[in-house]
């Protein structure tokens, strides 16, 4: 990116796949000013569900690094996982089915020079959607886990490091283009 485009048009995730050009309407709504009550009636809630988002996804990860490092037992590991686990894949299908049926497409239509960044966070809940589908399968798996499996859990371990790592830049890439629009409008 070039070093003189102003800092306020730069994607707030180190490894945004946005280019700076798609975040013309931080000339009008900066980040900084998301959650300025002029706006924040507007925003908080879409910011709120990406916050509670991120809340499960670090949950089931520090009960696997706790399961990991030796600090929960298999039990209580996989009690603990599979009570939440479910919830938060569900809870993301969900949401996403939203934002590809309804909100992106009507975002596009309203803001055609963000098409392209709209097409990749489409690319990037299909590709969530096949990671959150080998999550639910080693989910399926631990649920019919009837001794204690490190394999399974050690699998488990990295793909809630690969959702999580993608989630967060997602999650962050998606605020940056449509804040501004919710605020807008």
């Amino acid at each position: 990116m070039s070093t003189n485009i102003p800092a306020l048009h730069l994607p707030r995730h180190a490894d945004s796949l946005l280019s700076a050009e798609w975040l013309f309407l931080h000339d009008h709504l900066p980040p900084d000013d998301w959650f300025n009550p002029d706006y924040a009636y507007k925003t908080s809630t879409w910011l709120a569900m990406h916050s509670r988002i991120q809340q499960r996804q670090g949950r089931l990860q520090q009960t696997s690094n706790a399961y990991q490092d030796n600090r929960l037992d298999w039990a209580n590991y996989k009690s603990q996982t599979l009570r939440q686990l479910s919830s938060h894949i569900d809870h993301l299908h969900g949401h996403h089915s939203i934002e590809d049926g309804q909100y992106f497409p009507r975002f596009v239509r309203n803001y055609p020079r963000l098409t392209a960044g709209f097409a990749i966070l489409d690319n990037d809940h299909h590709t969530l959607n096949a990671a959150l589908h080998d999550l639910q399968q080693s989910g399926r798996a631990l649920y019919r886990a009837t001794l204690e499996d490190q394999r399974l859990a050690d699998t488990l371990h990295q793909q809630l490091g690969q959702v999580g790592t993608l989630l967060s830049r997602h999650l962050s890439d998606e605020e940056d283009l449509v804040i501004p629009i919710l605020g807008l409008n």
